[in-house]
């Protein structure tokens, strides 16, 4: 294998973590892929689960323990579903953070495994394209999915920047995902012990119309409230 890029991730708490040697001539054994199946949409718990799919042999990882009670087991956890006897999922067990997928059906599959898209760090997401592991324009097409634009510069934990990733929004230009605006930030007290992570998501929609009908059907409200006590008795304003 020739000597090619280093990619790193990490689940959210940092506990777990893992490179992926990928060699100059990667295009045709890697590939990204999109899943929108009831056998990753659940465990996932997204409408579209996102995988980079390489060869075990390509894939290293560590645990970090944060303190001396923690386990192997209980910082890298594996799930097998009693209907999906021939796969595995791996996460962390502190933060939930879902890393990787691995099946032996087909036989096949069983030298490659799935790391999840998104425990990938920021900067190494952008560099999928230049790889040419990012599915062609034609494929995108097929699929009329992507992700949303997270164009906040705030930093987040183990390093991670909160920035956006052009071939992502590339592929949902257009679409209706193509709307939606992604937030997000970390602020911490001076002291250190109060942090506060925050995401806001924002869709807009495209037709101006609705917006007219919205402000209409408000105003409409609007002029028929009344303050408490008033009645609609007698034509002309008196009340028993």
């Amino acid at each position: 294998m020739s000597s090619g890029r280093t990619l790193r991730g990490s689940c959210h708490c940092g506990r777990n973590k893992y490179t992926i040697q990928v060699p100059t001539d990667a295009s045709e054994t890697a590939r990204v892929l999109f899943d929108s199946t009831a056998s990753h949409r659940i465990p996932s718990a997204t409408p579209l689960s996102a995988f980079l799919r390489v060869p075990l042999q390509w894939y290293h990882s560590q645990i970090f323990s944060f303190f001396p009670d923690e386990s192997r087991a209980s910082i890298r956890r594996v799930y097998s579903d009693p209907a999906e006897h021939n796969a595995l999922r791996q996460f962390c067990g502190f933060c939930g953070t879902p890393l990787s997928y691995w099946s032996e059906n087909p036989r096949s599959e069983a030298d490659y495994i799935q790391i999840t898209l998104r425990s990938l760090l920021i900067e190494d997401l952008r560099d999928l394209e230049e790889l040419g592991l990012v599915p062609a324009e034609s494929e995108q097409e097929a699929m009329h999915i992507t992700p949303a634009r997270a164009p906040s510069q705030e930093p987040q934990l183990i390093g991670r920047e909160t920035t956006s990733i052009p071939w992502f929004e590339n592929m949902i230009l257009g679409s209706r995902l193509g709307n939606i605006r992604t937030t997000r930030g970390l602020h911490e007290s001076r002291d250190g012990r109060i942090r506060v992570e925050y995401e806001i998501t924002e869709w807009t929609g495209d037709n101006a119309a609705d917006d007219d009908e919205l402000v209409e059907a408000s105003g409409s409200v609007a002029t028929g409230k009344r303050k408490r006590g008033e009645t609609d008795e007698g034509g002309d304003g008196n009340t028993a």
